[in-house]
């Protein structure tokens, strides 16, 4: 029989010095040391964070073109890949063909040990080539001691067929033959020595959670930190879509919420894509919700002080006809508003209009409120209430006000707005000139 290499330099293969007395401690400190040892882990993937940031970077436009993400390992290098790309369709309603794991020895090992199967150089190649394996597709080999030839050469057959490659392990390590990107994820020696699904494990799902959390993320299929591209396929879920639907759009109830889910096929992502433009806001002195036909009368009683519109272009706005055609505008617009106090006295309107669902902008406008409440900093709560409902769907909110609002443009100044432009803009069906002004959105 020839011997197998011998393998006495593999970190992963080491005596930990901390755990000599492993076998003389009582069970509560067996699992401190092991605790204490697991320290190692994210630490390890931290200073790793270069070469996996790396890797999803190329990966992400190749998915974009159909590519996929394929790892092959053994023994529990394998599980772990099989895992992760097990868990990747519910979490990010992935196709369950972009990330495979494919273990030694098949499914089968899985649950019982194949081990002997990952020392085959050429193992990989069935699966390699059941798989067609192309230019758009990268190969990940995983091994935590860098050192076994079924991930080995999978990631040599994979480049022979123009696939990009990487390779992670848990060792410092020159990089392999046909590998592009290597991921060392450096644990050190295990507690219980060569038992490499203790530490090394560990990072190594850490790793892999980085690699799909982050390849996802940066593919659209998270807001924040939500998942928003799943499907409500349950109980569990269907709590989870609603409140994610609410927490884009807090005015809805979680009947309403359900309603939109349902309209979108139960996607949280086509239900959140659809903004809500008539919101009910609540604020410390105003209350905002939707305008109703019910409202012309008590609308145009705010509404007909006419020091309210002296800047304004339509200065006889607080005559009946010309209001009647502000409201009427404002119904139709589908995003018209109310203002009321906290009594629920309306004492203002505003809106929103323009939903550009190309370029995600929205415009604020045609806000007015009684002057009993200049001063008093309404407005700027009012501006805040609609900004902050809008940057949910949108990174930009402008702004159009009549060049000789200067009211109104000192208002918008003192929120933050900045003056983009001037430019001639329809006004019910008339070409008015209009100072632009401008909110992102911070972060973006």
């Amino acid at each position: 029989m020839t011997l197998p290499p011998d393998r006495s330099h593999v970190r992963t293969e080491a005596r930990n010095p901390g755990s000599m007395h492993l076998d003389r401690l009582d069970s509560e400190s067996i699992v401190r040391l092991m605790a204490d040892d697991h320290r190692a882990v994210s630490a390890a993937v931290e200073a790793a964070a270069p070469a996996i940031g790396a890797l999803v970077d190329s990966l992400v436009d190749r998915f974009r073109s159909g590519g996929r993400l394929l790892y092959f390992g053994a023994g529990t290098s394998g599980r772990l890949g099989v895992l992760d790309a097990s868990e990747c369709p519910p979490t990010f309603l992935s196709d369950p063909g972009q990330v495979v794991g494919i273990i030694a020895g098949g499914d089968s090992a899985l649950r019982r040990s194949s081990e002997g199967r990952e020392d085959e150089w050429e193992g990989a190649r069935e699966e390699i080539e059941r798989h067609a394996v192309g230019p758009l597709d990268t190969v990940v080999g995983i091994a935590a001691g860098g050192t076994t030839p079924y991930p080995l050469g999978a990631i040599r057959l994979a480049k022979a067929r123009g696939a990009a490659t990487a390779f992670i392990a848990c060792v410092p390590m020159q990089v392999p033959e046909a590998c592009d990107h290597l991921v060392v994820v450096d644990t050190g020696p295990e507690v219980l020595t060569g038992s490499t699904r203790l530490k090394a494990g560990s990072a190594t799902k850490l790793a892999l959670n980085c690699i799909t959390t982050a390849l996802f993320t940066r593919l659209g299929k998270v807001r924040g930190n939500l998942m928003v591209d799943l499907a409500a396929t349950n109980d569990k879920l269907v709590d989870r879509a609603i409140r994610t639907v609410r927490m884009f759009d807090p005015s809805l109830t979680r009947e309403q919420a359900w309603a939109l889910l349902e309209a979108n096929g139960r996607s949280v992502k086509r239900a959140i894509e659809v903004p809500n433009w008539q919101p009910t806001l609540e604020g410390a002195r105003l209350r905002v919700r939707p305008l109703r036909e019910s409202d012309r009368d008590a609308l145009h009683a705010a509404a007909s002080d006419p020091l309210i519109w002296a800047q304004h272009s339509a200065r006889d706005r607080h005559e009946r006809p010309a209001f009647d055609r502000y409201f009427d505008g404002a119904l139709a617009s589908g995003g018209g508003l109310v203002v009321e106090d906290r009594t629920g006295r309306i004492v203002g309107s505003s809106r929103y209009y323009d939903w550009n669902p190309s370029d995600r902008t929205v415009v604020v406008g045609y806000t007015f409120l009684e002057r009993a409440l200049w001063g008093t900093g309404a407005n700027a709560e009012l501006k805040r209430l609609m900004l902050d409902h809008a940057f949910r769907w949108v990174p930009t909110v402008w702004f159009h006000v009549s060049p000789g609002n200067e009211r109104s443009q000192r208002a918008l100044a003192a929120i933050g707005a900045v003056r983009d432009r001037e430019e001639m803009v329809d006004v019910g069906g008339v070409p008015s000139p209009r100072a632009i002004y401008r909110i992102d959105r911070a972060g973006g």
